[in-house]
């Protein structure tokens, strides 16, 4: 993924002006999508290339069970999509905005925690 994205002050602004309520449900359902830490797992593998199903199975060390469980999940969603090539099946990701999602609220996971970490540090200076 070499893309640059930017998101203008004032496309977030539009965002929370017209967002209609039914499409709320729908960016619920894709949180929802993305709360399950296994699928997070796949996406991060599938990040990298396209992989078939024991590929990941192999990467994640999940059963091929359960793998494939969260894969129909995320292709029923259009999060992901696949091909048949012979008896393999390969997977990659079909939204690439998926990944900025997850990118993001990483980002923000990090800073938040670097920030309490840093808050902590100089209480415990502060008090010694």
């Amino acid at each position: 993924m070499k893309k640059t994205v930017t998101i203008t002050e004032e496309e977030v602004k539009k965002w929370n002006l017209n967002m209609p309520d039914e499409m709320l449900e729908a960016v619920s359902n894709r949180f929802k999508l993305l709360s399950e830490p296994m699928r997070l797992k796949i996406l991060r593998v599938l990040c990298e290339r396209e992989h078939t199903v024991q590929e990941i199975v192999n990467k994640i060390n999940a059963t091929q069970a359960n793998i494939s469980k969260h894969l129909a999940l995320l292709h029923d969603n259009g999060v992901v999509n696949r091909r048949k090539e012979g008896l393999k099946c390969y997977y990659r990701i079909a939204d690439d905005s998926i990944i900025y999602s997850c990118y993001l609220s990483s980002k923000s996971v990090v800073e938040t925690l670097q920030d309490r970490l840093s808050w902590v540090q100089n209480i415990n200076t502060n008090h010694i």
